[in-house]
């Protein structure tokens, strides 16, 4: 390789980790935001990392906003069993549902879902979650960072899944415990926390946790694991 070749293909990487840098420390990402620059009203309460959305089974028209990523658990006002129909997410079943049966669904992208519960239904909208300290990167723009910004690395997925192969100097709080245990984190308040799981959709719920506790720079690794493997970059177990 030339000198002159050599110099411009480093002097392009020095570049690429200046705009990854950059990017976070100036508010880059790639969520929506609302159009007036306020926060969307979101639906629901969250409990151990589940959004929880109250249903109306004799209402026709209702609506409800979550996040892209969330995972939500349906219940009835008063109580009681009912069957959801969410047709665009391939949704037919009873909740709470069988012993063992999660009492749970996935919302794995953003749109417009139509669903019926009882004679009731409406849509469920789901949005990309933005604030001003929440940002979202991509696998090799993760790898970037991880290397000169030296983030806290914040693992959400299971405990299984984390032994099965996970970042190096990753910790592990599973979503579903983050909300009692956020204060393990204090110390990272006002760092950068780099947060992932499988896919992106826990992780978006962990970083909506952590900006709402008070931290000052989330970022998420959008696509997650199967982004980081697909590209190549290690795994350690």
């Amino acid at each position: 390789m030339r000198p002159r070749e050599s110099w411009s293909r480093a002097r392009l990487a020095n570049l690429v980790v200046v705009w990854v840098i950059l990017g976070v420390a100036c508010g880059g990402s790639t969520s929506r935001q609302s159009a007036d620059g306020t926060a969307p009203v979101v639906s629901g309460r969250l409990e151990a990392g589940l959004r929880v959305l109250t249903f109306d089974p004799a209402a026709g028209d209702q609506h409800f906003t979550v996040y892209r990523g969330d995972y939500v658990r349906p219940e009835l006002a008063g109580g009681g069993a009912f069957n959801l129909e969410i047709p665009r997410l391939d949704l037919a079943r009873s909740f709470p549902g069988a012993t063992g049966e999660q009492p749970y669904f996935k919302v794995p992208d953003a749109g417009v879902f139509e669903f019926r519960v009882g004679e009731g239904g409406g849509v469920i909208e789901a949005i990309e979650y933005a604030a001003p300290q929440y940002h979202e990167v991509g696998a090799r723009e993760a790898a970037l960072m991880i290397g000169n910004v030296k983030p806290l690395i914040l693992d959400v997925r299971t405990e299984r899944e984390f032994a099965s192969g996970h970042l190096a100097d990753a910790v592990l709080i599973p979503v579903q415990g983050l909300q009692r245990r956020i204060g393990e984190l204090e110390a990272h308040k006002h760092g950068t926390v780099l947060i992932y799981c499988a896919t992106g959709n826990r992780s978006t719920v962990a970083a909506k946790l952590l900006v709402d506790a008070g931290f000052k720079n989330v970022v998420n690794m959008r696509r997650g694991v199967a982004e980081w493997t697909w590209e190549g970059l290690p795994l350690v177990k």
